[in-house]
């Protein structure tokens, strides 16, 4: 069963990348300690011996303490609260303090033009410099000059030369911002001004003529705001004057044309308009009920009602009496008998009587409808009166809502103008009052010594630079280190697991010496080194360990058969035979390491049948190794390796060494010197890839590996070899590398 070539990765929590990936910079970091440290030491001391030449420099401090805008004193509410103050605002006076025209009243005071630390033209180097300047060139150079330019492009118009004395004036201004320093204090309202100059009565000078020019600027700007806020008030009270004036104006005016048109006010046609609501209520009322009773009596009389059931006529006075003479007839003529001879006359007179009652029926009936018609006429001219009278109110409504809106306009432009001749009078009273928000706490005396605190500033400053090159340095370097310092390097760029890491006992050690410590310290780090790659290898086939196993490498040098001979050693100590069979049939560094002296026969004198297994089979009395080795003696110049390695009898002798041992450990040339290794690995269970620490190329070690992939070799593992464990230990902080050069003498001891 082949090995399966992927390796087997531990899975990590995801929240863990970070983590790693912090470690894996942290461990570039301290590998790269020294350059780091050495930077950083060079450029402080640099740094140092740059400033230790410089003049000295004396520094004087002056504290000014500012406060919020004063209060308004004619404001009662600006009194008692508090004024809102901020960082901001005592930044705001860190700019003002650093404002060129503040610091020009500086200079004009203290005549800094004149001194030559602050105007370089007074310098010498100043002087040569404007020497210099004014120099011009030659004619020829000029005329040279003009025949290179383009005929059609005369190029840029020159600037003006700026004026000598602005020109200082900046110069000047420049230095004293050099030599400034504003620093607000924490939790306070105190900015500190520091000025740094040669000579400590400059400074002292300097900072107080800043402290008491920012208190002149704070009140000349305060006055000036306020004169300005002043006039711009009075201009503004004048205009609202003029507009209440001609507000109130447009008020009278509308009431004047008011009263002209209307005769009489609102309040009055509003009464007389309930008063006809009233009367044309009543007069429609009485209408109705005119209406009302001439209908009834027209009905009553129309139907032959008797008079003395409608109230109307039987209350008649002329109806009472028709009925009163009517009844006495009536009884006068009931009495009478037939041929009485007064019976006509009094039945002619009882009908005339009675036509009479019906006249004074119909008569009372036409009156009531005349009633009826007088009331609905009355109604109707009311009704035509309270129209007309709507009308008029309707238009006073609609003067009066104009009017009340210019007198409501005229009622604001009048409270505009007191208030803002209120506010002018005010700002007048706080011309007189005019004070600076700001104080000087404590004025600068000149310092007893230089200072020294840039010097120490800049050196530190230089170190952190120069620690933060020896960062970029060392990164750099260990980027461009193309070989393998971690077993995590090689997992992740070959993608194989690291079976062991073989400790290097020293540079100076020869393999010899390496078999000798083995033996010697079976409690050694190397020991135990050994035992993990045995365990590995047993372990990468749990079920069909590898019987046989090949050591290879990419280039010579990289301890692959002192490996090969250690797992031997390593296998024997554990009670299991083991035979190193030296595959190299150019140089047989096997048998150079183990020197058989008068031994003669091996590998080639069993597969050309002159000698037999046991005959060619060598056992180190020193170690008590087996090995099959390759004498170069036995050869011959025209010998093909390949060819011999390639053969069925090696095939055979691989059976015959793997019958009688349990393991069989085949030393082979490196991948990518010559071919050998690529036809060995199909005959093998198991391939162990052999990388120096910190010597093999990266490049190389991927391009051997993928020789081998060529052919589907059994690769189990790769081995880094010759780790030196103290120098891996102090080059890294985490990882394995780390922790087996710390604890390597653990049980050893």
């Amino acid at each position: 069963m082949r090995h399966d070539p992927r390796p087997l990765r531990l899975r990590q929590p995801e929240d863990e990348d970070d983590l790693v990936s912090l470690r894996e910079l942290a461990s570039r970091l301290w590998r790269g300690r020294a350059t780091i440290v050495l930077a950083g030491l060079l450029a402080a001391a640099t740094a140092f011996l740059v400033t230790a030449r410089l003049p000295e420099r004396y520094t004087a401090t002056a504290r000014v303490m500012f406060a919020a805008e004063k209060p308004n004193v004619i404001d009662l509410e600006a009194i008692l609260s508090d004024p809102a103050f901020s960082k901001d605002t005592l930044q705001n006076e860190i700019e003002v303090l650093r404002s060129t025209s503040l610091l020009d009243r500086v200079a004009d005071e203290l005549a800094l033009a004149a001194d030559p630390e602050f105007n370089p033209r007074l310098r010498p180097e100043g002087a040569l410099a404007a020497w210099l300047g004014r120099l011009t060139p030659p004619d020829w150079l000029a005329r040279l000059a003009r025949r290179l330019a383009p005929a059609d492009d005369p190029g840029p118009a020159p600037d003006p030369a700026p004026d000598p004395a602005v020109r200082e004036r900046r110069l000047v201004t420049a230095a004293i911002l050099d030599a400034l320093t504003l620093q607000p204090l924490d939790g306070t309202r105190v900015i500190e001004i520091a000025v740094a100059a040669r000579r400590p009565q400059t400074a002292a000078a300097l900072a107080n003529a800043i402290a008491g020019q920012y208190l002149v600027d704070q009140l000349v700007t305060k006055t000036d705001t306020t004169r300005r806020a002043t006039e711009w008030l009075a201009a503004r009270v004048e205009e609202a004057r003029a507009k209440v004036q001609a507000a109130e104006d447009a008020v009278e005016a509308a009431r004047a044309e008011l009263s002209r048109r209307s005769g009489q006010g609102l309040d009055i046609s509003e009464q007389q308009l309930a008063a006809l609501n009233d009367a044309l209520a009543a007069a429609r009322g009485r209408a109705a009920q005119a209406e009302v009773r001439h209908r009834r009596l027209a009905e009553a009389r129309a139907a032959g009602t008797d008079l003395a059931s409608v109230n109307e006529f039987r209350d008649a006075a002329p109806i009472v009496a028709l009925r009163a003479t009517e009844a006495g007839l009536a009884t006068r003529l009931a009495g009478l008998s037939p041929s009485h001879p007064s019976r006509r006359s009094l039945a002619a007179e009882l009908a005339e009587t009675r036509r009479s009652l019906a006249a004074e029926a119909d008569a009372i009936v036409a009156a009531a409808g005349l009633d009826a018609d007088s009331a609905r006429a009355e109604a109707a001219a009311l009704a035509g009166s309270l129209r007309a009278l709507e009308t008029k109110t309707l238009g006073q409504s609609r003067d009066d809502l104009q009017l009340r809106q210019l007198e409501r306009e005229a009622g604001a432009d009048r409270l505009i103008y007191e208030t803002m001749l209120n506010r002018l009078k005010e700002a007048a009273e706080q011309v007189d009052l005019q004070e600076p928000n700001a104080r000087i706490l404590s004025p600068a005396d000149p310092p007893l010594g230089p200072d020294t605190s840039r010097r120490s500033l800049v050196v530190a400053l230089a170190g952190l630079v120069g620690l933060g090159a020896g960062t970029a340095l060392a990164l750099v370097l260990d980027r461009l280190d193309a070989t393998f310092r971690a077993p995590r390097q090689l997992e992740e760029l070959t993608g194989r697991p690291v079976l062991a890491t073989i400790p290097s006992i020293g540079a100076d050690r020869s393999r010899a010496d390496v078999l000798a410590r083995l033996a010697e310290r079976p409690s050694s780090s190397l020991a135990e080194a050994v035992r993990n790659l045995r365990t590995s290898l047993l372990h990468s086939n749990l079920d069909h360990p590898p019987k046989v196993v090949m050591f290879t490498s990419t280039v010579p040098g990289e301890g692959k058969t002192v490996t090969a001979m250690l797992t031997a050693l390593a296998s024997a100590q554990m009670a299991r035979t083991a035979v190193v069979v030296d595959c190299d049939l150019r140089r047989s560094p096997t048998a150079a390491t183990l020197r058989p002296g008068a031994h003669r026969l091996g590998l080639l004198s069993v597969l050309d049948g002159s000698a037999s297994l046991d005959e060619a089979l060598y056992h180190d009395p020193a170690t008590g190794l087996h090995a099959l080795l390759a004498r170069p003696e036995e050869g011959s110049g025209w010998l093909n390796a390949a060819d011999v390695l390639a053969s069925s009898r090696f095939g055979n002798l691989l059976a015959a060494l793997g019958e009688r041992y349990d393991l069989v450990i085949l030393d082979t040339p490196p991948v990518l010197v010559v071919s050998d290794a690529r036809i060995l690995s199909t005959l093998c269970d198991a391939v162990v890839y052999c990388t120096r620490w910190a010597k093999t190329p990266r490049g190389a070690v991927i391009e051997g590996l993928r020789e081998l992939e060529t052919v589907d070799a059994p690769i189990a593992g790769v081995v880094v070899t010759l780790l030196n464990e103290q120098t891996a230990a102090r080059h890294s902080f985490d990882g394995y590398v780390y922790y087996r050069g710390r604890f390597r003498d653990y049980y050893a001891n």
